[in-house]
């Protein structure tokens, strides 16, 4: 009989405030032996990390040996149980979705939730999910400095490719469609009086009134740059007043600004600006 696979964290999602994120995910390594999922209410995708690894896989009872290589990614909709035994120690990330972004995918290109008919999918090899997964991947490793607005569109962008691809949906959005000026006001407004917080995509998206994959979607086309560029922006605008003022230490001035920490703040600035936060001390580029 095999032995039971230890699945052991390397790095995790803070997940946010709340017990249900709507994105989480981690790195992990694995030992061998078989490791069985049990089923949830989440949608997991997985992704091989490193050096190429034999193992048999599969859901529903049907299991299937193959080689496992970087960048290979198998799909768990909710609902489904699943099995992996590796032959050698093995890494991976995982990403797990809450329903409701996954069907607030759905209802942005048409799908009524419940009626998405996902099927699980071993060894996915589509270049924009795995374009996405490592951007992912690089910001747990730096310890996500970009917050939760990041995951999130992150995760809703996953879940708007597999939700395309495996319901076999098109986008039903207008090309010229945007924010109306009220909704983008309310938008604009809310995240200036809140730049201190770690926004959630979810709450602006209540604010505009709209489901998430309408409001990433049209805010992008409105403002010409995605979310959560935007709100970096501003954060970077906030911290030049407040520097500028030279009432507060640097470290106040990036918690004032909703920066992670000193250093986050400092290289946006420097990337936005061209210049390190000391030049705002006494003068305006």
């Amino acid at each position: 009989m095999a032995s039971t696979a230890t699945i052991t964290p390397i790095r995790r999602s803070s997940g946010g405030a709340g017990p249900k994120p709507l994105v989480r995910a981690g790195i992990y390594t694995s030992s061998t032996g078989v490791y069985e999922a049990p089923a949830s209410s989440r949608y997991q995708l997985s992704l091989h990390l490193g050096a190429p690894v034999w193992m048999a896989c599969g859901w529903g009872g049907r299991v299937a040996r193959r080689l496992q290589c970087e960048g290979d990614m198998d799909l768990t909709p909710a609902g489904f149980t699943g099995s992996w035994e590796d032959e050698e120690p093995a890494s991976f990330l995982l990403i797990d979705l809450a329903p409701a972004l996954v069907e607030q995918a759905a209802a942005g290109i048409g799908l009524k939730p419940g009626k998405l008919g996902m099927e699980p999918q071993a060894q996915l090899r589509d270049a924009r999910m795995q374009h996405i997964a490592f951007a992912l991947k690089a910001e747990l490793e730096a310890d996500e400095p970009n917050g939760r607005l990041y995951l999130e569109g992150l995760g809703l962008a996953l879940s708007a490719i597999l939700v395309a691809r495996y319901a076999s949906a098109k986008d039903g959005l207008r090309d010229s469609q945007t924010l109306s000026p009220s909704r983008m006001r309310r938008v604009v407004d809310y995240v200036e009086s809140h730049i201190e917080e770690d926004l959630s995509l979810q709450r602006l998206a209540e604010v505009a009134e709209l489901s998430l994959s309408h409001f990433k979607t049209l805010f992008r086309r409105s403002a010409g740059r995605p979310v959560h560029r935007y709100v970096i922006e501003r954060r970077v605008e906030r911290a030049r007043i407040l520097l500028r003022q030279g009432q507060l230490p640097l470290a106040q001035v990036a918690a004032a600004a909703g920066f992670a920490h000193q250093s986050h703040m400092a290289r946006h600035i420097r990337r936005q600006l061209g210049a390190a936060p000391s030049e705002f001390r006494t003068h305006d580029t």
